[in-house]
């Protein structure tokens, strides 16, 4: 069937007249938020009345926090004595552990992230005020992420709690100053699960899906509803938006298709050891991991590094909201749907194709991971624009949807950068 389909395309090609809208590259649809000071997400400030008051974690830890901790501090769990890469990478791997694991479609994946990152994060600032005395570290995390991880993934409370135990172990338990800290923890982590049952995840679909040329013919989307999901620093899933999709049957539309087609007849194993790199792992998990390999060869402090998972993660979590904003708005066919006997390297994810959300978090991900490490500036950037190529040279996408895809992702990325540098400094005022 492949080689009936260059004359097809020849022939509508000449009889197309308009394609994509090149010279608008974005259309903000909402102000940017370069006015938004407040440096947290979650709790309101240090004396947020959710938390316990200062100098009174321990004596203010709820009942139930005290009887959870005290049965996991009975535990004994040993030190341990391999290497300790601190308290947000351990939490980071058992995130990424439970949601690989639960199968998470990728933009579900990202929002656990999110949600365990900032908790830590502000967690940790909270506890480091002086006012508190500098409350055990890998306590104040295991609080947060009880309460979380227990949220999102209540099948795994076994294996979450064995994890717990080897945490406040560390600080002591029982003999230490450990539950101040977990008291903390605990009481952020609520906060984080009220955001969280609140974000609109749980709204099921009702809808059905548009009919006509060029458009996804597919059952059962995944997540149609994310893009109106509550976000972290954008307005909302529309606030930033790509140009349209290029018409169906319109010379690029159709330049396009052709290359996916000629891709797929070319491919080289370069190429297909691409896609299989950012297609086999989740790419929420591989920006994680990228962050995680730095703060332990670099040895980032326990803060530092709890700041940029949070803003990595919440910038993936915001790009995936745009991005199936743009998916359930256009429903664009795939490469497959378009052309009859392609063959893919991967299959094809069961949604539409425009944009490419590779691309799109990929590019908001490397914006923050350049402004942690600005000297790996190029790297960071070769990486989101092969994560980007991965998806063509996979037949899964075409050009458009990555290129506009990456334009968005970057622009997300800055927006939360901006957040960054403009919340940090108040964050840590207390510290």
């Amino acid at each position: 069937m492949r080689t009936h389909l260059r004359p097809i395309l020849a022939f509508l090609l000449a009889l197309a007249s308009s394609g994509c809208a090149r010279e608008s590259i974005l259309a903000p649809a909402g102000e940017a938020l370069s006015s938004v000071a407040s440096p947290y997400f979650v709790i309101h400030s240090p004396e947020d009345p959710r938390l316990p008051a200062p100098g009174l974690e321990a004596a203010g830890a709820a009942p139930e926090d005290r009887t959870l901790f005290e049965r996991l501090s009975a535990r004994a769990i040993p030190l341990r004595t391999s290497e300790d890469a601190g308290a947000v990478v351990f939490w980071n791997r058992i995130t990424r552990e439970l949601g690989l694991e639960a199968r998470l479609p990728p933009p579900a994946l990202s929002r656990a992230y999110a949600l365990v990152q900032v908790g830590i994060y502000e967690a940790l600032v909270v506890s480091g005020d002086r006012r508190r005395g500098r409350l055990p570290e890998n306590s104040v995390a295991a609080g947060v992420a009880s309460r979380v991880l227990g949220y999102l993934f209540p099948a795994k409370l076994a294996r979450i709690e064995a994890a717990i135990a080897e945490q406040i172990a560390l600080d002591g338990g029982l003999s230490g100053s450990a539950l101040g800290g977990w008291s903390v923890g605990r009481a952020v982590g609520r906060a984080v699960v009220t955001r969280a049952m609140g974000d609109g995840s749980n709204v099921p679909f009702t809808g059905t899906a548009p009919t006509g040329d060029g458009i996804w013919t597919g059952t059962n989307p995944v997540l149609p509803l994310c893009g109106t999901w509550r976000t972290w620093v954008l307005v909302s899933g529309a606030e930033i938006q790509p140009e349209p999709p290029c018409a169906f049957g319109s010379p690029q539309d159709l330049l396009e298709t052709q290359e996916v087609l000629d891709v797929s007849l070319n491919r080289t194993p370069e190429q297909i050891a691409i896609v299989h790199k950012w297609a086999d792992t989740p790419p929420p998990t591989i920006w994680n991991d990228l962050l995680n390999d730095r703060i332990v060869s670099l040895g980032l402090d326990l803060v530092a590094s709890a700041r940029a998972h949070a803003y990595l993660n919440v910038a993936m979590a915001d790009a995936f909201i745009e991005c199936w904003a743009c998916k359930y708005t256009y429903w664009t066919a795939r490469p497959v749907q378009r052309i009859p006997g392609l063959v893919t390297v991967i299959p094809t994810p069961n949604f539409p194709s425009y944009t490419s959300g590779h691309s799109t978090i990929s590019a908001a991900a490397a914006a923050v991971m350049e402004e942690v490490f600005p000297a790996e500036r190029d790297f960071f950037i070769q990486q989101s624009e092969e994560a980007a190529m991965s998806r063509l040279y996979g037949g899964i996408h075409f050009r458009h949807d990555n290129e506009q895809g990456t334009a968005v992702g970057r622009v997300i990325g800055e927006r939360v950068v901006e957040r960054m540098r403009a919340g940090s400094g108040k964050l840590l005022a207390g510290r």
